[in-house]
């Protein structure tokens, strides 16, 4: 899983479509196309784009730590 933007556009509160997952990695992408959705989707006429970044992060599960620990009292 990589970092990626998500926008969304709804009308009136209902889904209309979404980027699709993982194709906004950039933020300078993000940027452009959010610019250019809230341009032809104006909230004026009963739109809302929303934005999610989502995040992938790595981290060392505690159970690897635990087995280092065993190993190391051995």
């Amino acid at each position: 899983m990589v970092d990626y933007t998500r926008i969304n556009v709804s009308k009136d509160g209902k889904y209309l479509f979404a980027t699709e997952q993982g194709e906004l990695t950039y933020d300078w992408e993000a940027k452009r196309v959010y610019k250019l959705l809230k341009e032809k989707f104006p909230e004026s006429e009963g739109y809302k784009v929303s934005v999610i970044e989502w995040r992938a992060r790595g981290i060392e599960p505690d159970w690897v730590k635990e087995d280092m620990q065993d190993e190391n009292n051995n």
